[in-house]
């Protein structure tokens, strides 16, 4: 017996697959295996991360993928609706918390799983597993002690891919603009911590912000989400990286700001943020 999740898309999906198998695998008390088989022909953003991380999961054999997920013609009839396999779970809605996901102690899941009901319950030890296992560099480690001396918020702005695909939408300046003057409102001498894609963009157009930080030369986005996770409060923007960068956040009076319809066409997406976050 053995649960497998399917991983795909960068860290923060990865995050997400690993946390709800991971929670899945515990509840039935059965190891945790990871399908990595699609960053052999498709390498986004950095491939496959989790192995930066102290996860408890093997990666996955040809054949138990198999026998859970079936060949290529069970494959074929599934996606036909000709045929189903009990051992074969696909997400039947994004962000839509599905507790059928815990009825077998052997099944092969496919999605992305981005819900924290499925892994509230496993939450402090998810902050043990989720912890990076390489040290930060010195531009790294820097940063890591001013974020600890100050108010610090983290503001996190993802442009890059985004700009590409149409159904998720960028956040526009006016979201930053609202979050920021709550933050300013609420918390005394906050210092903000810009981490992005596209800080020349940020530069250019956050310029309310006089009193801010660029996080720019740290080694990979592990240590950004690192340096997130640290911040005493967090401005995510629409993406599953530093939505798990506020999540990691161990701040028990952390004010989370978050945009309130997570995918542009799907209004049903906001399930991906927390109830006690703030929404603009």
């Amino acid at each position: 017996k053995m649960i497998i999740t399917k991983l795909k898309g960068g860290l923060g999906n990865q995050l997400f697959q690993y946390a709800a198998g991971r929670a899945v695998a515990l509840h039935h008390k059965v190891p945790l295996k990871l399908d990595v088989t699609t960053f052999e022909t498709y390498n986004p953003h950095n491939g496959y991360r989790l192995d930066q991380f102290a996860i408890q999961a093997d990666i996955a054999n040809y054949n138990e993928i198999i026998k859970l997920k079936g060949g290529l013609l069970m494959s074929a009839l599934r996606k036909a609706g000709l045929v189903k396999k009990k051992s074969y779970l696909k997400e039947k809605r994004t962000s839509y918390f599905d507790e059928g996901v815990f009825k077998n102690n052997f099944v092969y899941l496919n999605g992305y799983w981005q819900n924290e009901l499925y892994f509230s319950n496993i939450r402090e030890l998810l902050l043990q597993e989720l912890s990076p296992i390489s040290s930060l560099n010195d531009v790294g480690y820097s940063c890591l002690e001013s974020i600890k001396k100050t108010n610090s918020v983290s503001l996190h702005v993802r442009r890059g891919d985004y700009l590409n695909l149409k159904n998720i939408g960028v956040l526009d300046v006016d979201y930053y603009n609202q979050a920021v003057a709550y933050i300013r409102k609420n918390v005394e001498k906050p210092t903000f911590y810009i981490f992005s894609d596209d800080l020349d963009w940020c530069k250019k157009s956050l310029g309310f912000l006089d009193d801010c930080i660029y996080v720019d030369r740290t080694e990979t986005e592990i240590d950004d989400l690192k340096l997130m996770s640290c911040c005493q409060h967090n401005i995510i923007a629409n993406s599953s990286f530093s939505w798990w960068g506020a999540w990691l956040n161990k701040n028990p009076k952390k004010t989370v700001i978050a945009p309130k319809s997570w995918l542009l066409n799907d209004p049903d997406s906001s399930n991906v943020i927390l109830s006690d976050w703030v929404k603009f």
